[in-house]
């Protein structure tokens, strides 16, 4: 068992068949990603442990980016726990959860999300409410799920939501008076 007087994660039950104590651990730990000499995402962390021989990593208060090919920033956002399965390309996020994909124009707002590298697939617990926002729609609701292959999004529930329409305002020069005109 590992004794953390500091954090408030119980850690008996994050890695159900861990059973060892990390290989390396870091407080205010940032991590980068790098392929082909390019910085490809980075993770800050108030606390970052690794379990080498499984492939996983656990982190408590994060904070992420990734980019695309470009250099770009593709989605950001940040948590109050990471679990993450390098191997197997699974990432699951709890507590305060917001991610946003500026490409996509998407934002999401959420207690507990699991994305699945292999298969793109975002996932919300069923019995959680999670919100998400896109092109002046904003829905909430239980049982999320997405994929990117399809871009395409699902609640197992019903939803409760708003539209925002976004018409443009018309312009001084399209009607009305403009500044310095007098009516006498």
């Amino acid at each position: 068992m590992l004794a953390a007087a500091s954090c408030s994660v119980n850690y008996d039950n994050i890695y159900e068949t861990e059973g060892t104590v990390p290989e390396l651990m870091l407080d205010d730990a940032v991590f980068k990603r790098v392929r082909d000499s390019k910085a490809v995402s980075e993770i800050q962390s108030e606390r970052l442990e690794e379990f080498k021989a499984s492939g996983k990593v656990l982190a408590k208060n994060i904070q992420f980016e990734t980019k695309n090919d470009d250099g770009k920033v593709n989605s950001f956002g940040n948590a109050g726990i990471m679990k993450a399965d390098t191997k197997k390309e699974v990432y699951e996020f709890y507590e305060g959860i917001h991610i946003e994909a500026p490409e996509r124009g998407v934002a999401i707002d959420g207690e507990s999300l699991r994305w699945n590298g292999k298969n793109e697939q975002l996932v919300g617990e069923k019995g959680k409410v999670l919100t998400i926002k896109k092109d002046g729609i904003s829905l909430s609701g239980k049982g999320f799920s997405a994929s990117a292959v399809s871009e395409s999004f699902n609640f197992s529930s019903s939803v409760n939501g708003n539209y925002e329409d976004k018409k443009e305002e018309p312009s001084d020069s399209e009607g009305g008076e403009s500044e310095g005109e007098s009516q006498e």
